[in-house]
């Protein structure tokens, strides 16, 4: 039994520096776990700061758009309003001269209708006398 004792005591020592290995190998473990834990931390931080500043960039993004917008559309009203304006100058002035043209017209269609009166009565006189007559009185 000597021997066992001696052979118990050989392996408890042995199993004594294997467990001295293995918490020595879990404390490094720990350690690795944990620097693996904060380098996740600091990244997953990193990660929502860019979200973060991206929401912020793209919010500013969208207000500037709007702003472009706004300026557009006013000046488009703006333009609007110009067009209108030069349209209804525009019917004006071919109002007026439409009026002006109608007016020229009827005083032209007066003279012509005029005209053609006095030729209907010179055409009667003339075919109502005698031009051998009217001749002989002229010599």
């Amino acid at each position: 039994m000597p021997d066992d004792i001696g052979d118990m005591k050989v392996d408890i020592g042995v199993l004594k520096s294997q467990i001295t290995i293995l918490s020595s190998l879990c404390g490094k473990m720990d350690k690795v776990i944990e620097k693996l834990v904060e380098q996740h931390d600091r990244h997953i931080a990193k990660v929502y700061d860019d979200i973060e500043s991206r929401r912020i960039e793209t919010d500013g993004d969208v207000r500037e758009i709007h702003d472009r917008i706004d300026t557009v559309l006013d000046k488009v009203q703006q333009s609007e309003l110009r067009i209108m304006a030069e349209i209804k100058d525009l019917k004006d002035s071919m109002s007026t001269h439409s009026a002006n043209s109608k007016e020229q017209f009827e005083k032209l269609n007066k003279w012509i209708w005029m005209i053609a009166g006095g030729m209907i009565v010179v055409s009667w006189l003339i075919s109502h006398t005698n031009v051998d007559t009217i001749l002989k009185t002229v010599h």
